[in-house]
């Protein structure tokens, strides 16, 4: 559950950007029980082939977003009000991005059980989903967020955000390591229970921002992207 609350949060990096997560190892031998994991349940050669692919794919994504440029873009946009623009031209590479992140995604399900693999299917369909979110009529949410101060109000935020999810999940945020991965995946599977929960981080995350920022639509963005998450994965309770 864990991993799971935080690659939510990690793909909706556009709003929650200034909230420290953890740092991605630089090196796979980082994660000793995925290591051991693909030397147990994979071919001889997949943990090699799983390094390769984990460089193809950060080197794909440097090749096609640099967070320092489309800061400058950004900066140059809002003096014209074209925000939308750099957003939308973004967005319209997500299947590029996609393709660069299943380089790693394809080999890693040689690594894993079959319902590991599920749980792995289940959570890149939430990322989808949410970025098909983001990504409404080519980032016009997005633009509207960072026009409105969204980004600076949720980095003035941050530690009530990391409260937020502590209190709700009862997990300490700050705590969380790749190499204390467990030996397996988390269940993704939706219950009543879990949806509860998201409902209280949503109530208590959105009623902070309502409160604290200077304007109201980033707290109704963020509310309307839990509702968007909540729809997705707990439609069937």
């Amino acid at each position: 559950m864990k991993l799971y609350m935080f690659l939510l949060l990690a793909s909706t990096g556009f709003c929650l950007a200034e909230i420290e997560l953890p740092n991605h190892p630089t090196n796979l031998d980082e994660v000793p029980a995925l290591k051991e994991k693909c030397l147990k349940s994979g071919k001889p050669d997949t943990y090699d082939r799983l390094k390769l692919a984990i460089n193809e794919t950060r080197s794909c994504l440097e090749g096609k977003i640099n967070p320092s440029k489309i800061k400058e873009e950004l900066e140059v946009a809002k003096k014209t009000g074209s925000m939308d623009e750099v957003f939308g031209k973004y967005c319209k590479k997500r299947e590029e991005y996609k393709e660069c992140v299943f380089k790693t995604v394809n080999v890693s399900k040689e690594c894993l059980e079959e319902n590991e693999i599920n749980a792995l299917n289940k959570a890149t369909s939430i990322v989808e989903e949410i970025v098909a979110f983001t990504c409404f009529r080519d980032g016009d949410r997005l633009a509207m967020f960072v026009a409105e101060g969204g980004s600076e109000c949720v980095s003035s935020r941050s530690e009530q955000i990391k409260n937020c999810i502590t209190n709700t999940f009862k997990i300490d945020s700050n705590s969380l390591s790749f190499s204390s991965f467990p030996t397996a995946l988390p269940t993704l599977r939706i219950d009543k229970e879990k949806c509860d929960k998201f409902e209280v981080l949503q109530e208590c995350v959105v009623n902070d921002l309502e409160t604290n920022c200077k304007d109201t639509t980033p707290a109704n963005i963020i509310d309307a992207l839990f509702k968007f998450i909540k729809k997705s994965t707990c439609k069937n309770i």
